[in-house]
């Protein structure tokens, strides 16, 4: 057994699987093994706080106080107008 330091978000992976050997009725190391027999072909899912999206998105919308506003005048064509 070898012991390593993980961000807290890898952590939070790391509790995410256990609970999932659990439900699966196995260890983690069996899991991790039959993850990577299956070269990942499940996706991994941690679920996400309210917090964590609300922070997402503040980052995502972060300056952009100073885009200008779209003209009245645009258009679905405006978007379009690379399409026939």
């Amino acid at each position: 057994m070898i012991t390593i330091e993980v961000d807290p978000k890898t952590a939070q992976i790391l509790q995410a699987l256990r609970e999932r050997a659990t439900a699966q009725g196995t260890t983690l190391d069996a899991l991790l093994q039959s993850l990577v027999q299956n070269d990942g072909a499940r996706p991994l899912s941690v679920p996400i706080s309210l917090a964590e999206i609300d922070r997402i998105l503040d980052e995502l919308a972060a300056g952009s106080e100073n885009v200008a506003p779209l003209p009245s005048t645009f258009s679905r064509e405006d978007i379009y107008s690379d399409h026939d």
